[in-house]
């Protein structure tokens, strides 16, 4: 079996096609499908149906795509390894992050690590949650960030900081209410509220149940831009990470609320690897460099 029959046939299962596999690969029909029937002949089993124009994996195609994954993550470590120790501080990395680490945390991170290590390059895809695990546990990335704590059996999950959750407002709309607003006043205003089944919505959400209030949301959005430009606009009040709006707090263009009675809210932004401890030495330097990141700011905001 060669591991080139493994690639083929990786790249059949996500395109779900073998004219998009050859494609990808620069190789012509014909050789990508008599890799694959190579593959299936060596395994003796049939990895792949025919429906249409689609190619879908059969249930030994889906426990062989697995394989072929840790294969090529395997390869790909093989390689990274070498050139570093051809090239000390080399090599590449994957990350998985959520959208608010990409966009408010990672930058300065980043930037840190590239300070310390300028040969590396850095791959990052922005997913939900589910998937930046999903892919750890794949081998499509090597580290995932996440704004939740990650409990699996093959994976450990390290905390990095916690990010407090603040009620804030426009100064316009801040003006009109006293200082701090009541719980029952909170209950009578117009609140700008993340989409429902997302983890901030929730605490948010059971937090204010315990304490009887049920606001009135006025708008609702799937992303921290659009809910900061609402914001911006005097549209409404929001609970938001503290990361997201620590710059617009610091530069006067959105107040913090305090209302007296509600508990800190928070959620906590961790870094998540493989627990089998198999990291490549990009990895291991950036989980280096993150834990010396934050170090210093354990217990308060590092956007």
């Amino acid at each position: 079996m060669l591991l080139r029959q493994l690639q083929t046939f990786a790249s059949i299962f996500e395109f779900g096609s073998l004219t998009a596999a050859a494609e990808h690969l620069h190789l012509s029909q014909p050789a990508v499908s008599r890799q694959l029937k190579a593959l299936e002949k060596d395994l003796g089993a049939e990895l792949c149906q025919r429906r249409g124009h689609a190619v879908l994996p059969t249930p030994a195609g889906e426990a062989v795509y697995a394989y072929a994954q840790r294969a090529l993550m395997l390869q790909r470590d093989l390689r990274q390894q070498v050139a570093t120790l051809a090239a000390p501080g080399s090599g590449s990395l994957t990350l998985s992050c959520v959208d608010t680490v990409a966009v408010y945390t990672l930058p300065d991170l980043l930037q840190d690590f590239l300070r310390r290590h300028p040969a590396m390059h850095v791959h990052v895809h922005t997913v939900p949650t589910r998937m930046a695990v999903a892919e750890v546990l794949q081998l499509e990335a090597d580290l995932a960030l996440t704004t939740t704590p990650v409990t699996h059996p093959r994976l450990q999950c390290l905390p990095l900081f916690e990010d407090p959750v603040a009620l804030v407002a426009s100064p316009a709309f801040a003006a009109g209410l006293p200082a701090p607003p009541t719980l029952h006043q909170l209950q009578e205003l117009p609140f700008i509220a993340y989409e429902a089944g997302t983890h901030l919505r929730g605490l948010v959400d059971a937090v204010l149940e315990q304490h009887g209030i049920r606001p009135r949301i006025a708008l609702e959005f799937d992303g921290h831009e659009a809910v900061r430009e609402v914001l911006l606009r005097g549209l409404g009040l929001a609970f938001v990470p503290l990361s997201t709006a620590s710059l617009d707090i610091a530069a006067g263009r959105l107040v913090r609320l305090e209302p007296g009675g509600l508990p800190a809210l928070s959620r906590q932004t961790s870094l998540v690897l493989p627990r089998d401890g198999r990291l490549s030495p990009a990895a291991k330097a950036f989980i280096e460099v993150s834990r010396a990141h934050f170090a210093p700011a354990e217990g308060t905001i590092r956007p």
